[in-house]
C-alpha cells in the first residue's frame, strides 16, 4: 500500500446507538483515523427500523446494512445482514485500500473472503478474551470450515493484549499474522491532584452482566466494612438482582452518557470481571487519574501490571506498577484491596498518577490510530 491517505472500510456488526466495548472502540478509532487524514467509512447492521440507512457520526460516514426485522426473528435478522453484507462487500470492496473488522466473528469471515476475491487486504481485531473471547464465540456459533477460511484469508489479526495473542496462536493463526495494538482512549492534561477526604468514592462503570461480576464488588465492599461510598454506573440484565443485594446501601446510577464527571469525582475505580479484552472503562478511569483495582484477566494485566506473570495467591492482591490486581472471583482479596486503598490517600495518589502516565504514554487514541495507519501501510497491495 502506498503512503497516500488510506481508504478504510471499518466493519462492526453493532454500532451506535448500541454501545459496548467493540462499538466504543470502533467509534473512537474511526473518528481519530479520519482526523489524521484517512478516509473512513463504517458499515454496520440496521437492527432497528427507526435507524436511517445512512448517517454521519463524528464526521465519519455510517452505512447500516440489512433489514430491520422484528426482534423475535433474531436468526432471520442475522442471516439477512450476512447476505446483504456479503453482497455489498463483493460489489464495493475495491473502493477501499483496507478492510478493518472489529471482532473475529462472522463479519470477519465475509470480509476475509471478499478481500481475497477483490484483492483488498483485510484485518480483524480481537475485542475480548477469556470466557467471552472472540475465538470461543466463533467456535460456538460457526463451523470449522468458516473458522479455517477466516484464519487462512485474513491478512492480519490484531491482538489487544498478551492473552489475545496467545489465543490467536492456540487457534492456529501464524505468528507473522498477529500484530499487537492495544485499545485507545482520549487522554487530556494531567488531572488535578485529588485531596484526601472522607468518605472516599469507589466507582464501578460498565455493564451489569454475568462476566462483569459486579456482585463480587458488592460482597467485597460489605465484607471490608463498607469503606467509603460505592457507586455503580451502568445497566444490564442483572441490575434488579444487584440492587436487591445492596439493600439501598449502594448508589445505582443507571446508564451514564458521559461518565467523565463521575470519574473525576471517584477516588477508586474497581473492575471485577472474569473476562476482558482491554476495558474501555478501565482506560477511562486511568486517564482520569483514578487509583484502580482490577482482576488478573485479559488486558487488565497489560494495563495495571504487565510485569505480573502469575495471578496472586488466594486472599491476597498484587501491587502492579499502575494499580492493584486480584484474582477473578476472590472476594476476600478484593475486599482487602478496597479497604487498604480507601484508607491510604498516599497510595491512591501514587497509583492514580502512575495509571495516568501509563495511559498517556501507551494508550492515547492518537497513538493507537497512528499504529493502525502504520500497519495499513505495511499490508500487501492489491492482488
Amino acid at each position: 500500500m502506498s503512503d497516500a491517505a488510506p481508504r478504510v472500510l471499518m466493519l462492526v456488526a453493532q454500532f451506535w446507538p448500541l454501545v459496548g466495548g467493540a462499538e466504543t472502540q470502533a467509534r473512537r478509532l474511526a473518528a481519530e483515523l479520519q482526523r489524521q487524514g484517512a478516509s473512513v467509512e463504517v458499515w454496520t447492521g440496521r437492527w432497528d427500523s427507526s435507524w436511517p440507512t445512512e448517517a454521519v457520526l463524528d464526521g465519519v460516514a455510517v452505512r447500516r446494512i440489512g433489514g430491520a426485522w422484528p426482534r423475535s426473528l433474531l436468526r432471520v435478522r442475522r442471516w439477512l445482514f450476512m447476505v446483504s453484507l456479503g453482497r455489498a462487500l463483493l460489489r464495493e470492496a475495491r473502493r477501499f485500500d483496507v478492510i478493518h473488522v472489529h471482532q473475529v466473528l462472522y463479519p470477519a469471515f465475509l470480509a476475509a473472503v471478499a478481500g481475497w476475491r477483490r484483492g483488498v487486504p483485510c484485518l480483524a481485531r480481537i475485542s475480548s478474551t477469556g470466557s467471552t473471547s472472540d475465538m470461543r464465540m466463533a467456535a460456538r456459533g460457526g463451523v470449522g470450515i468458516q473458522r479455517a477460511v477466516t484464519r487462512r484469508l485474513l491478512t492480519r489479526i490484531v491482538a489487544v493484549n498478551a492473552r489475545a495473542q496467545a489465543e490467536c496462536l492456540e487457534a492456529g493463526y501464524r505468528r507473522e499474522q498477529i500484530v499487537r495494538i492495544p485499545n485507545g482512549v482520549a487522554v487530556g492534561p494531567a488531572p488535578a491532584v485529588r485531596t484526601a477526604h472522607e468518605p472516599v468514592t469507589i466507582l464501578y462503570l460498565g455493564g451489569l452482566r454475568v462476566e462483569k461480576r459486579v456482585e463480587d464488588i458488592l460482597r467485597a465492599w460489605m465484607a471490608a466494612g463498607r469503606p467509603g461510598r460505592l457507586r455503580v454506573a451502568g445497566d444490564g440484565p442483572h441490575r434488579e438482582r444487584l440492587q436487591a443485594m445492596a439493600a439501598g446501601a449502594v448508589e445505582f446510577l443507571g446508564e451514564v452518557e458521559d461518565p467523565s464527571r463521575l470519574l473525576r469525582d471517584a477516588d477508586v475505580f474497581v473492575l471485577a470481571s472474569s473476562a476482558e479484552g482491554m476495558s474501555n472503562a478501565l482506560l477511562e478511569a486511568m486517564a482520569a487519574g483514578c487509583a484502580c483495582i482490577a482482576t488478573f484477566v485479559g488486558g487488565n494485566v497489560d494495563l495495571l501490571g504487565p510485569e505480573q506473570v502469575a495471578p496472586p495467591p488466594a486472599g491476597a492482591y498484587l501491587r502492579g506498577s499502575a494499580g492493584l490486581i486480584v484474582a477473578a472471583g476472590d472476594v476476600a482479596a478484593l475486599g482487602a484491596a478496597l479497604r487498604d486503598l480507601s484508607s491510604d490517600p498516599a497510595l491512591r495518589r501514587t497509583l492514580g498518577e502512575a495509571a495516568y502516565r501509563r495511559c498517556r504514554d501507551g494508550h492515547s487514541i492518537e497513538a493507537v490510530a497512528r499504529a493502525y495507519l502504520d500497519l495499513y501501510r505495511t499490508l500487501p497491495g492489491r492482488a
